[in-house]
């Protein structure tokens, strides 16, 4: 019997076959690895359109069989399955898309950051000092930067290969592994233990050349800055540090004037009454273009507590009044109708422009604020949020003292009611060289200690005094803090939980595989 030898011919196809898969892969995979060198990515394709070609031409007449064409067919969907899935990878790779499931949102940027990165005018580099296996979690926060503006650059070093590198950078001083060094211009920041919170704090140091001072007035009774207690004021103070403000207190009796480093002042839930000079000193500083935030705090045992700073906020057209702000509205969400919730916010002041109407903001013994009458074409007055149509401002003091509460139509004003304002403006035939710019609140309760870490309590005070200096880069909502996962059962949903976990659920699965067992014995 004679045999005859395959020919060359015979091995020629499958090989070419094999050869133009290989070659739509590294296509793919050329685009997505090296998507600088085009030119690769280019001969491949090229090269796999030649060999798919000459093959076509080679069994133009094999493709008539059934076999044959089915045998194409399979082929032809192998390599579609094989290009839709590098399409997909190579756009999961460029332009991934995340989705936070946690209830702060802890791994989103917050919209404070994002304003900052947004607005940067040159080059920021964020350069971090971490092992290829330790870097992933500060290589994502990282590349979220980057993704919000190009002028955010990221470099990653290994300080196993380049030790003497972080020897330059550290200038001597011990740093823990990852850490992370933002460098703008000359200046620069170090990071240990990066997250989100100390990055965007870290940029707002380096994007500021001189830092803002904010100074708190003492001496009549107003709030510590720092306290811890409840009442305090030192959350506060730790943000206006975050955002790189300096912070002082002063006295108006001993200073006998605003000093000349505060570039903003507060008035802070004062209780005792002012000195006529220090009225003066207050007056003369905000006619002359001065910046101050001031929260009232109401008396209902008596003559309100700063009732002498009233004639001053009359000349800027803010009339406080003698009414405790009442919703009973707040009792469906466990708080009482003293603390009205607030929902509404004013678009036209960037302190509030962000927080629309999904954002609450909880302000506890407040008073109403109402727009005085005329108000000069050189000044601009409008409120910053309002309480809900359910309030009203509750006038009778003594009733009040009883704890009752009951609207009086006629005598208590309804609500929405006003309980934050903002003013710009100068005086009339004022001969100031910038415009004055005044922020009250109707309460100094809510940012607190206690009320500044609900909603945006603190957010709208640290937003306030942002635009009283004119810094409104840093103006929006900052990152939230993580809260600790915790689940509370009822007793009987826990009984409810354990029957069908560990009695229900087997039973029923047992039961269906027995049934089936059966069912099939008898077939």
């Amino acid at each position: 019997m004679d045999t005859q030898k395959p020919s060359f011919n015979q091995f020629l196809s499958p090989i070419l076959w094999i050869l133009a898969i290989l070659l739509i892969m590294g296509c793919l995979l050329s685009k997505a690895v090296y998507p600088d060198k085009a030119w690769l990515t280019l001969v491949l394709f090229i090269a796999a359109i030649f060999v798919l070609g000459y093959l076509i031409q080679q069994n133009r007449l094999a493709f008539k069989s059934r076999a044959m064409a089915f045998g194409v067919f399979s082929t032809i969907t192998t390599l579609l399955v094989l290009g839709i899935i590098g399409v997909v990878n190579y756009v999961s790779f460029h332009y991934s898309f995340k989705w936070d499931l946690t209830k702060n949102k802890l791994y989103t940027l917050s919209d404070q950051t994002k304003k900052l990165v947004k607005e940067l005018k040159s080059p920021v580099k964020a350069i971090s000092f971490s092992r290829p296996a330790e870097r992933e979690p500060t290589r994502q926060l990282l590349e979220n930067y980057k993704s919000i503006s190009s002028k955010f650059e990221i470099e990653f070093i290994d300080p196993d290969k380049e030790p003497m590198r972080v020897n330059q950078i550290a200038s001597g001083k011990k740093y823990k592994m990852g850490f992370v060094q933002l460098v703008f211009g000359t200046r620069d920041q170090k990071i240990e233990d990066p997250n989100e919170e100390k990055i965007t704090n870290a940029l707002m140091k380096l994007l500021k050349e001189k830092p803002p001072t904010f100074c708190a007035t003492t001496g009549h009774g107003e709030k510590n800055f720092n306290s811890t207690e409840q009442d305090g004021y030192d959350a506060i103070k730790k943000g206006l540090s975050q955002q790189s403000y300096e912070f002082s207190e002063i006295s108006l009796v001993q200073e006998g004037k605003i000093p000349e480093k505060c570039d903003s002042v507060a008035i802070i839930g004062s209780t005792k009454g002012f000195f006529p000079q220090e009225l003066k000193i207050i007056k003369d500083y905000l006619s002359n273009g001065g910046r101050l935030v001031i929260a009232l705090d109401l008396n209902m045992k008596g003559e309100d507590f700063a009732s002498d700073l009233y004639p001053i906020l009359l000349d800027w057209h803010i009339k406080p009044v003698k009414a405790l702000i009442v919703d009973p509205l707040s009792k469906i969400f466990n708080l009482d109708a003293s603390v009205p919730m607030i929902q509404t916010y004013s678009s036209e002041n960037t302190i509030t422009r962000d927080f629309g109407k999904v954002h609450q903001s909880f302000f506890p013994l407040s008073m109403p604020l109402e727009i005085a009458p005329n108000t000069p074409t050189e000044m601009t007055v409008h409120w910053l949020a309002q309480t809900m149509p359910t309030s009203w401002g509750a006038t009778d003091m003594k009733e009040l003292a009883t704890g009752k509460v009951r609207k009086v139509e006629g005598k208590d004003k309804s609500g929405p009611l006003n309980i934050a304002m903002a003013v710009e403006g100068k005086l009339k035939d004022s001969k100031a060289t910038k415009k004055t710019r005044l922020v009250v609140f109707g309460t100094s309760q809510f940012a607190n200690n206690m009320f500044g870490r609900n909603g945006v309590n603190a957010d709208f005070f640290l937003n306030s005094v942002s635009w009283l200096v004119e810094d409104e880069s840093v103006i929006s909502i900052r990152a939230k803090e993580a809260e600790q996962g915790r689940v509370e059962l009822t007793q009987t949903q826990a009984t409810t939980i354990f029957w069908l976990v560990f009695l229900i659920i087997p039973f029923l699965t047992a039961s269906g595989g027995i049934v089936l067992w059966v069912v099939r014995r008898r077939m």
